[in-house]
């Protein structure tokens, strides 16, 4: 499990939220679960993190 942030547009508000999933494509269907009526949704990669 890993953590990722997903943003997505519902109702002209930004929403960003941390979901625990397996893949990033597991993460952004249950945004869209939850919020069924949202456009726009993208993963936000940590790019410039040091590890």
């Amino acid at each position: 499990m890993k953590n990722y942030i997903i943003s997505g547009q519902v109702n002209s508000y930004r929403i960003k939220i941390n979901l625990f999933a397996t893949f990033p494509s597991s993460a952004i269907n249950v945004f869209k679960n939850k919020y069924p009526n949202a456009e726009d949704v993208y993963v936000i990669q940590d790019l410039f993190k040091s590890k």
